[in-house]
């Protein structure tokens, strides 16, 4: 309402009378009272604008205000729908969701998604296996976790075989629990990408997911299952000194296996083991491993 149609309302409330020649005869002010049901023309000679009931007015303003908002809500609910369309139309569902079967591709993914995740990477791991190449094994992202980095292993990682992967893990900064049994191994980064084995080992694929709505629903199975785990604290830092992949190599050694032989029970990469070997010698200040083995034993390191 206009500054002088208000004002014209005032003085028509407060007794003023005013006389209209006719509906043609109307001015700007009043026009706009009547249009927004502030006054009415009341016929007789002459015929007079009165004004309507402050309350009847603002109860016929706030009707009309409400049948506004109700259509700007049926707009605004037609926008969202035609955006969701456009949405599944520029992103097909095919493409929030695969299924891999190839197991050439399906290692260097898990890898991947692991080693990519920036601020955060949750994991839930078995000794289930669907090949050599998915033995347990260190997450690759040890090198450069993220800084929420969660792993819930089975309880058959608690043995002498295979602590040194729980050891490492809590060393490089990540959180562990552990439980009885698991529903199955999951890895997912950042909140927006999973990757969900199709049975207990991952032999019959993968399905890799980008889609919010599941991954959203995996997150909340992570954290249930992650409340209901115990916590694995790290133990007493061994008298080496020595990582604890560092001690499961030099624990191999001592017994008279060959890199090839580490690497394959430890399911890592040659070069890794060798690393490690060097790392241990030097530990030892030893050039042989006849000699890393006599002096490890002295020194009760194994």
């Amino acid at each position: 309402m206009s500054r002088t149609a208000a004002a014209l309302y005032q003085r028509l409330v407060t007794g003023e009378r005013h006389e209209v020649a006719g509906p043609s005869a109307l001015n700007d002010a009043a026009r706009k009272l009547i249009d927004a049901g502030f006054a009415r023309v009341r016929p007789g000679d002459p015929p007079l604008l009165v004004p309507v009931a402050p309350a009847l007015a603002a109860q016929s303003v706030l009707s009309e205000m409400s049948a506004r908002l109700s259509a700007w809500q049926d707009d605004a609910a037609l926008t969202v729908r035609n955006l969701i369309q456009l949405q599944r139309e520029a992103v097909p569902a095919e493409s929030l969701a695969e299924v891999i079967v190839d197991p050439d591709r399906i290692l260097p993914l898990v890898d991947g998604i692991q080693v990519g995740a920036r601020e955060e990477l949750l994991s839930i791991d078995s000794t289930a296996s669907a090949g050599s190449a998915c033995l347990p094994r260190p997450s690759p992202a040890i090198d450069d976790p993220p800084p929420v980095w969660k792993t819930i292993f089975t309880a058959d990682f608690l043995t002498p075989d295979l602590t040194w992967i729980l050891d490492g893990t809590v060393a490089k900064g990540g959180q562990v629990r552990i439980a009885p049994s698991l529903p199955m191994k999951l890895l997912i980064a950042d909140r927006s990408h999973a990757l969900i084995p199709l049975d207990d080992s991952g032999s019959a694929g993968v399905v890799s997911t980008r889609s919010g709505t599941v991954v959203g629903a995996l997150v909340e199975l992570f954290d249930t299952l992650w409340d209901r785990a115990t916590s694995y604290p790290p133990g007493r830092q061994h008298p080496s000194g020595l990582a604890p992949y560092d001690l499961q190599v030099l624990s191999l050694l001592a017994g008279g296996c060959k890199d090839e032989e580490i690497a394959a029970r430890t399911h890592v990469s040659i070069r890794t083991v060798r690393r490690s070997v060097a790392t241990i010698f030097e530990r030892l200040d030893v050039h042989t491993r006849f000699a890393a083995g006599v002096q490890a034993a002295k020194r009760q390191w194994i």
